[in-house]
């Protein structure tokens, strides 16, 4: 029966979302607290026991020594791409050498001189270091390589506008398309040096990516022919004036890689020269046809 005059202190305290009080709380939480500290040890223990266990020591060394090796090999391989301060090397021209490169490249049968320039560095430690390209116009560079990689982009994307078949998006998908040639040629290349036993002083990366960046030039030419003139004959004859300058260029350019000369040309046998010549035949002239027509 309901009593208005009952104290409220007398009452009872109810929680009205039937959860438990503060004091029930509190009763039950240093049991909890036991229940936690008492698994901490257990925890501890299971982690030492984990590393005293033969096996897992055993793991965690084979995972140390893996892990040494593949950064050595990491250093030793990549190293020379992602630390070498020499690059600046590659980009030492001049107008004179690029419009005497771009002949070269275009007419190299009249060149009488293969042989890159050397210069001494030091005349105490007696170093011999090749001339840089302005200096030299058999040096290789990354210049024209990079200035016809992005005119061949553009140059695709003005003949597409020609033509009416422009779409923002064809800028992403060109330079991509020809990246993923570029890496190709560069691994087919790393790779045949690799089989040929070429010496790794003689096959630098950037080298290889300089000498497969000069086929942008003979691309650019066969494009420019391709959409100004319709004529089959024209095409036909354009590409292969283009492939054969190209392949003559690149098989006296790097003769000096795959074919070296004095103490190291003894060394090989006359088979494994035929297998060279042979290899740098096919890379110049078969390969670069099927990518500069592919890419043109």
């Amino acid at each position: 029966m309901y009593n208005p005059y009952a104290n409220s202190q007398d009452l009872p305290k109810q929680n009205p979302y039937g959860a438990a009080t503060t004091s029930q709380q509190f009763q039950s939480q240093p049991y909890l607290n036991a229940n936690h500290h008492s698994a901490r040890p257990q925890n501890t223990a299971n982690i030492n026991s984990f590393f005293q266990d033969p096996a897992a020591q055993m793991g965690l060394q084979f995972s140390q020594s893996a892990f040494n090796a593949s950064h050595q090999y990491m250093q030793e391989n990549f190293g020379q791409l992602v630390s070498n301060q020499d690059v600046k090397y590659y980009f030492k021209v001049s107008n004179s050498y690029v419009l005497q490169k771009l002949l070269l490249i275009l007419f190299p049968y009249r060149n009488k001189t293969w042989t890159r320039q050397t210069r001494s560095s030091d005349v105490s430690q007696n170093v011999e270091l090749y001339a840089t390209p302005i200096e030299d116009v058999n040096a290789p560079d990354l210049y024209i390589p990079l200035m016809s990689f992005v005119s061949y982009v553009l140059l695709w994307a003005v003949f597409s506008g020609l033509n009416g078949t422009f779409h923002p998006q064809l800028l992403g998908y060109a330079t991509t398309r020809t990246l993923a040639f570029y890496v190709v040629d560069i691994a087919l290349i790393k790779i045949s040096f690799y089989v040929l036993g070429v010496n790794q002083k003689n096959r630098k990366l950037w080298d290889l990516v300089s000498y497969s960046g000069y086929k942008f030039i003979s691309i650019l030419c066969l494009m420019m022919i391709k959409n100004f003139f319709s004529s089959s004959f024209a095409i036909y004859t354009g590409f292969l004036a283009t492939i054969c300058s190209l392949g003559f260029f690149l098989m006296r350019s790097l003769r000096y890689v795959v074919l070296p000369s004095g103490l190291e040309a003894n060394n090989l046998s006359s088979g494994a020269k035929r297998i060279r010549t042979q290899f740098l035949f096919v890379y110049s002239f078969l390969v670069q046809a099927v990518m500069v027509w592919i890419m043109a």
